[in-house]
């Protein structure tokens, strides 16, 4: 008892254990059977002789032990059927216990997988990003800036002069940019600003070109 308590069977090696003890008692049963139906056998065949030589007493007997060996025969295939449900069942069990373990496992890793993977989750990290992309383009828009906001400097006169000058020179029916002078104006807005011109000088200047294209 002591021996058994501290070492005691693997649940495993007890149903390998199981199993062995019931394929060798189905075998027992099945090397019976094979002996009734041979006894089944001789006992009708000694009362088919004893009737053919009169003797009805004697084959009474034998179809006797022909019926006994018969029901032995029966009751025996019986116990076979309820063994080999038995290993069935143990079988069944035993891949049971397989999917339920391998279901175990599987919904535990589903579980943890979910835990990171959930709507709620999602959201929140989704929320996070798109907060995180607004930061980025704000300071994206800060380091931009505006020139005439950053450097304090106001170009609306010059702007409204501007305006002016393209009235007058649509009011004349005069191109914006005569032919021929646009290669004078082209300029690079990294050189030096051309100097702002007042209205005066725009009209004297309007005047030269009208008498230079005869309009």
């Amino acid at each position: 008892m002591v021996f058994k308590k501290l070492f005691p069977k693997n649940k495993k090696a007890d149903k390998v254990e199981t199993q062995a003890r019931i394929k060798t008692t189905i075998h027992h049963l099945n090397l019976k059977n094979k002996e009734f139906s041979r006894k089944s056998q001789e006992a009708r065949l000694r009362a088919m002789k004893a009737l053919k030589a009169g003797n009805r007493d004697i084959s009474r007997q034998m179809l006797i032990r022909w019926k006994t060996y018969r029901l032995k025969s029966e009751k025996y295939y019986n116990m076979i059927g309820k063994l080999e449900r038995h290993l069935d069942a143990i079988d069944e069990a035993k891949t049971i216990s397989d999917v339920t373990g391998s279901l175990e496992a599987s919904s535990s890793e589903l579980g943890k997988i979910a835990a990171n993977v959930n709507p709620e989750k999602a959201m929140e990290l989704v929320d996070s990003a798109e907060e995180s992309i607004m930061q980025i383009e704000e300071a994206g828009d800060l380091l931009a800036g505006d020139l005439e906001i950053d450097l304090g400097i106001d170009v609306e006169e010059e702007l409204q002069k501007l305006e002016t000058e393209l009235l007058m020179t649509e009011a004349s029916g005069m191109p914006a940019v005569p032919e021929g002078i646009e290669s004078e104006l082209d300029f690079d807005f990294e050189e030096e600003e051309p100097e702002i011109k007042s209205k005066e000088k725009i009209k004297k200047e309007i005047e030269k070109l009208k008498k230079e294209l005869d309009i």
